[in-house]
């Protein structure tokens, strides 16, 4: 981890009246002071604080890119060196050394144990939803509000949601279409999909898509929360107009050579969309108020030409 010293940078000034109180999860986490030095853990939380103006002293390091930095966020916030942290153990020693005010881990699976001794750290804001399971609206919201911008954060919400809409107006053919959104990794012999709790699928909702029957069924009648897998050998019970599917390096062949894949209905129809280069892949698995205004245009002409392609699938 490489470590930046100096103070995070605010381009906003507070509106609201510290200190401030935040319920989650795992508790109340009260914050005495407007921070100056925030940490983000998990996905998104740099994307939104970015967005309000203020830049993290630590953010997450996605290693599908050669400086560890998302291209949206690079593009935001511009000569600053935040440290990169793991996304994998939490390095408590490293954080301390870091000397946060706030620390944001809010799409992250963090558990009881782990919030206690990040709030010895520095004050903690976990999610409100479950572990890996916030959305953008989520992280946007909770990130304004632990800066004592939560005004500035509705009004970012609200105009995320407008440019969703924007985009759905503009490609009215997909409204209506059912999906499946989930991964393949080498070997196996299953498809992961998401749930219609999981921020991945909140997004494509927000533009007017449908969760395919199947995964709706599923999500009824089972425990998870955020995905889980079908065989191969059953991909004819999750039928579905559209097939977004992203990809390890190396997966998407070996799926694509698997006659059971080939055979499966989006596929066959041209519904299938995969994700296997790290940007296309980022985009729609990181939805947020900086990944939405830059990537999605593309991403939703993807799915618009596919649609096209696929027709409707036959009740």
């Amino acid at each position: 981890m490489t470590v930046l010293s100096g103070r995070s940078a605010h381009a906003v000034q507070s509106d609201d009246p510290f200190p401030i109180s935040i319920d989650h999860a795992f508790g109340t986490t009260i914050i005495p002071a407007r921070p100056q030095r925030v940490v983000t853990l998990g996905w998104g939380g740099e994307d939104a604080l970015l967005a309000l103006g203020i830049k993290p002293v630590a953010m997450p390091r996605y290693g599908q890119f050669p400086d560890g930095v998302l291209p949206w966020v690079r593009e935001a916030i511009g000569p600053a060196r935040p440290a990169l942290v793991s996304q994998g153990l939490i390095d408590y020693e490293a954080l301390l050394l870091l000397k946060p005010d706030l620390i944001l881990a809010v799409r992250t699976n963090i558990n009881a144990q782990a919030w206690h001794r990040l709030q010895r750290i520095a004050p903690t804001v976990a999610f409100r939803s479950g572990p890996l399971q916030a959305d953008w609206k989520e992280i946007t919201e909770l990130a304004g509000v632990a800066n004592g911008v939560s005004e500035q954060a509705r009004d970012l919400i609200y105009a995320t949601e407008q440019r969703l809409c924007d985009l759905s107006d503009v490609n009215p053919i997909i409204r209506g279409r059912s999906f499946v959104f989930g991964d393949y990794f080498p070997g196996s012999n299953a498809l992961g999909f998401y749930l219609p709790t999981d921020g991945r699928v909140a997004s494509l909702l927000d533009l007017g898509l449908a969760v395919a029957p199947g995964v709706a069924d599923i999500a009824a009648s089972t425990s998870e929360r955020i995905g889980t897998s079908i065989s191969l050998e059953l991909l004819d019970m999750m039928e579905t107009d559209l097939l977004i599917l992203w990809f390890p390096p190396g997966a998407r062949q070996e799926l694509e050579n698997n006659e059971l894949f080939r055979r499966y209905s989006p596929v066959v129809r041209g519904g299938y969309i995969p994700l296997d280069d790290p940007l296309s892949m980022w985009v729609a698995c990181n939805p947020s108020v900086l990944s939405i205004p830059y990537g999605f245009p593309q991403f939703v002409e993807r799915l618009a030409d596919a649609a096209s392609r696929a027709g409707r699938r036959e009740l």
